[in-house]
This record gives C-alpha cells, structure tokens and sequence, in this order.
C-alpha cells in the first residue's frame, strides 16, 4: 500500500501570504535591504522545500509503483503456473506457484485454493526503501498484492464423438452406459461379468423410443457417424449449440467405431433435451463437455451398449464440480 504525502495547508497558507507581504513592501518600497536579503533566504528556503517535496513524490511513488507492477507480473505467473495442476493436484500447484515466485525474486508468497479447487490465490508483500522522502522520516514502504487464476470451462471443442450424455451430476466411480435402448443412457444397462458379458438391464427403460444417444454431427448416414465415432468429428462444437439427433441403434457402426477406441478417452458432449414430435426426440442443445474412458461395446440390435466411466479432466459445465482440463485465465482482483 502506498503513503501519500499530506501536506500541512495552513503552513504553506501562513508562508504564501507572508511572501505576498513581502512583496508588496517590496513594490510600495516599504522593505528596507535587509530585509530583502531575509526575503531571498526564506524564498530560497520554501523553493527548496517544494522542490524536495515534488522529488518525493515523482521519485518514491514512482518506485513503488514501478515496484508494485512487478511484483504483480511475478504473481501472476505464479498463479498461472500453479492452476495448471487444479484441481487434483493442490500440493503440486502450490509448490509450482511458490518457485515460479522465487525464481523470479520473490522468496516468500502465500498460496491458497478456493472450495473447490478451481482458483488458485497467490499473494505476496515486499517492502520497498525510499529516497527523498525520508526527510519526513519516511525510510520503507510496504506494498502488496495478489493474483487469482482460474480454471474456466471450455466453450468449444474439437475432436468430440457422435454420442451423448444428459446433463447431470456423474459419479466417477460407477461405470455408465453411453448407448443404450431406450435412449440417452438414461436407462440402466449394464455389461453381465457371470453371464459372458451378456447385456442386462437392471430396471425399466427411462428413455425415449427411437433415439439411442447418437447425434448427428458429419452428416446424416451411418457410414459418417461410424466414421466420427473412431476419428473423432473434424469441426468444432460449442456449448448453446442446437444439434439434430441421430435416431436408429446402429449397431453393428456403433461397435466398429467404438473397437477402435477402447481403452481411449473421448470427449462427448452433454446436452438438455429442446425439441421433441410426439414421442420422439428431434434436438438437443450443448450444454458442456466431458471426458470418458471407453472400456467396452457389447450387445446387437436395441441391445447395443457402449460402457465406460466419466473421468475428471473435463468439466460438465460451467456450474458443475467436474473439472480439469479447462483453460486458465487470470481473474481480474
């Protein structure tokens, strides 16, 4: 924090008005020679004063502002280098903001994390000599500040598969079904281990007749949908997006895209349900990305599934608690 230099007005009010006295005494001729030398020496005096006083100011606050600005490009990147490792990772940020810190001359910083470890606040104090102003008795200042970076959620993506989720809250250490009978995993299908991995269905269907989860993203055949699930859509998507679902269980291209993909991470987008005929989905609309860990496909005909479990490297929205593979940016303090 900078000081500013009050100065005393009644004083410099008392020592303007004495000069006026002087010099009107001086023009009516009043002032003897003595007292013109005593003029000169307080003119001298306050000259001097002043002149101190202005090279305070533009010398000392200009270092501490000079100061100040870079102490605040050190803890920026501090910061930045830090939320690279949110928000699994908080010792690793922490360690990363504090040596970029002190690499860069700040020895000492504090880091500290948001609830839910998606900012990342570093902060940093350094005191700073003066010069002229210590005719005042001022030697130091302190001066302080602090970053905050962010992981922000990402609004468009490249590479994403032609399948989908609707927007929830996942748990990542349930395994999920992605294509399912029924419609949009919503029903709860699952891979049978003692039945030779025979698809089952524990419950009902929840979903919506006709539609599996599948979008239509390349075009409108089998073959580009097949295509799009093992090389991944070449345009981008973007969240408030309007897409056109894909409706027919494809089976046989739901399994050849997907073999090639097992064991992989692919990015789907989730999506909120915005047009339906009937009883039959017609568009859904982005609402987020995430990631998910293909572990099989199984099953033909309406029996189709695709299974695997959502991963923490992609948030879900930007309201959620899924993070990780964001962008970071710099809040502005």
């Amino acid at each position: 924090m900078v000081k500013i230099i009050h100065l005393d007005v009644k004083q410099w009010r008392s020592q303007i008005q004495q000069l006026i006295k002087i010099f009107c005494q001086r023009f009516n001729g009043t002032l003897n020679q003595s007292q013109e030398r005593g003029s000169v020496v307080v003119l001298v005096a306050l000259a001097l004063t002043a002149l101190l006083g202005f090279c305070a100011i533009v010398t000392d606050v200009g270092l501490l502002y000079a100061k100040k600005a870079q102490l605040q490009n050190t803890v920026d990147a501090a910061a930045m280098a830090g939320v690279q490792e949110l928000p699994n990772n908080l010792s690793e940020a922490e360690q990363k903001a504090r040596d970029y810190a002190s690499r860069n001359g700040v020895p000492a910083v504090t880091v500290t994390f948001n609830a839910s470890n998606v900012k990342i606040i570093v902060q940093a104090t350094q005191q700073v000599p003066t010069y002229f102003a210590r005719i005042w008795g001022i030697t130091q200042e302190q001066i302080s500040v602090s970053a905050r970076a962010i992981l922000t959620p990402p609004t468009e993506l490249f590479g994403a598969v032609p399948l989908s989720i609707q927007n929830q809250a996942f748990d990542y250490t349930k395994e999920y079904v992605l294509k399912s009978g029924g419609g949009s995993g919503t029903s709860d299908w699952y891979l049978d281990d003692s039945n030779n991995n025979a698809v089952e269905k524990s419950g009902e269907a929840s979903g919506t007749p006709g539609w599996y989860g599948a979008l239509e993203l390349s075009g409108t055949g089998a073959d580009t949908y097949e295509t799009d699930l093992a090389t991944g859509y070449e345009g981008a998507l973007r969240v408030g997006q309007i897409l056109d679902v894909k409706h027919g269980n494809m089976s046989g291209p739901t399994a050849r895209g997907v073999n090639t993909r097992l064991n992989q991470i692919v990015h789907i987008p989730i999506i909120e349900i915005i047009s339906e005929s009937g009883n039959s989905i017609q568009q859904v609309q982005i609402v987020g990305f995430a990631a998910f860990f293909i572990e099989g496909v199984a099953g033909n005909g309406n029996n189709s599934i695709v299974t695997g479990r959502f991963i923490q490297t992609l948030p879900s929205n930007g309201q959620s608690n899924d993070f990780g593979l964001c962008t970071p940016k710099l809040v502005v303090n």
